[in-house]
């Protein structure tokens, strides 16, 4: 009976406890947020499609499985709506094009025929120039048309030539001209272009641009102008202080009392030396007389220099008299006389070499003058120029 109510006893209290247990408060399970609500939702519709997807095809003539309701249907939880932003449409228009109007008259250079840029040539020569041009523009270039130099004519070429042809626009013409070399040495350039039968002119690029052509005129260096060898035709004179007022024949006799202008060789020079051909200048026999030679134009070219040695004719044995000058060099542009350089001299045992740049006269073309003064008295004056030259 004990035992009995004890079992009794011992139910009842499981029971009691488990009544209790149940009257518990459960444990709260956390609701995910952010991204952890973000893959919570994404899983429980995954969940989702795999059961609907597991769900048996129904054969034909079955009815279909009912779809879950929406009480069956987990509902994920709100997921934050992301804020769009939308590309912007560009919409690209083809832009307006206007063509631009062909000009009616316009050069297309081609090619240099003959004498391209930087032919070498000699000084004046002369020499023929075609270029092959092109008709760029829309109206077509008749025989009046011509080609005419543009700027400096430093080739001296007509005023016009006349085109050999029509030229159709797209079409080719070669055009020549006849040209002279500029005689001084260097690179130059000579400009050209056509013009209509009105005298309109025009060229290539935008239609004002020149074509041209363009050399090298080279000189010979070393001996470039002999004194001694031009000396017969040089204009001689001679006079007293400054006064050139008394025309000589060159080649006279020693004893002319108007003065002596002539070639000697093989005489005895002050130094000791037997000449070669000298250039004898003896001034007037008068007090102060002077001689002097005016000689050839010459186009003086760069790295030009005036060289000689200045002395007396002497005795044998090259004994001195007692001869006292002064020599001078000048030259002639236009009408007036400029002084380059001026040696005294007396009989004493030596000759003196001089040499003068000419830079300053490069691209001139002057008349150079070779003078002689004397001091006072003209005894002993026989003054000589060796080897007077001009040399590059």
């Amino acid at each position: 009976m004990v035992a009995k109510q004890f079992k009794i006893s011992g139910l009842i209290l499981s029971l009691s406890m488990a009544l209790y247990a149940c009257n518990l408060p459960a444990r709260a399970t956390p609701t995910p947020t952010g991204a952890a609500a973000l893959f919570t939702s994404a899983a429980e519709t995954v969940q989702a499609q795999l059961t609907f997807a597991a769900q048996p095809t129904p054969s034909p003539g079955e009815a279909s499985p009912a779809l879950p309701t929406p009480s069956e249907t987990s509902t994920p939880s709100p997921t934050p709506s992301a804020t769009s932003t939308q590309t912007p449409t560009y919409t690209f228009l083809p832009p307006s094009l206007t063509p631009t109007p062909v000009p009616c008259n316009l050069v297309k250079f081609v090619k240099d025929v003959t004498i391209p840029d930087n032919t070498e040539v000699d000084p004046g020569q002369v020499f023929v120039k075609t270029w092959r041009l092109q008709n760029a523009g829309a109206c077509t270039w008749s025989t009046a048309y011509t080609l005419v130099p543009e700027g400096d004519n430093l080739f001296s070429a007509p005023a016009a030539v006349p085109l050999p042809a029509a030229v159709p626009p797209g079409g080719t013409v070669d055009i020549s001209v006849t040209l002279t070399a500029p005689l001084e040495a260097g690179t130059h350039r000579g400009n050209f272009k056509l013009a209509t039968a009105s005298g309109q002119r025009f060229g290539w690029g935008d239609g004002t641009k020149a074509f041209w052509v363009q050399v090298k005129v080279t000189v010979p260096g070393g001996l470039v102008f002999d004194f001694i060898a031009r000396a017969s035709q040089a204009e001689w004179k001679s006079g007293v202080g400054s006064s050139f007022d008394t025309p000589l024949s060159f080649g006279g006799a020693d004893s002319d009392p108007n003065g002596v202008a002539k070639i000697k060789e093989g005489e005895w020079l002050e130094n000791g030396s037997i000449s070669g051909k000298v250039l004898l200048t003896f001034p007037k026999r008068a007090f102060n007389g002077v001689i002097g030679g005016l000689f050839a134009p010459y186009l003086v070219q760069s790295g030009d220099l005036f060289k000689a040695r200045l002395g007396f004719l002497a005795g044998p044995g090259g004994i001195c008299g007692v001869g006292r000058v002064t020599f001078e060099l000048q030259y002639k542009e236009g009408s007036a006389y400029h002084t380059l350089g001026q040696w005294e001299k007396t009989c004493d045992g030596s000759l003196l070499p001089v040499t003068v740049s000419l830079a300053s006269l490069k691209g001139k073309t002057v008349q150079f003058l070779l003078i002689v003064h004397a001091h006072g008295d003209f005894m002993d004056d026989w003054a000589i120029w060796s080897s007077p030259r001009i040399e590059r």
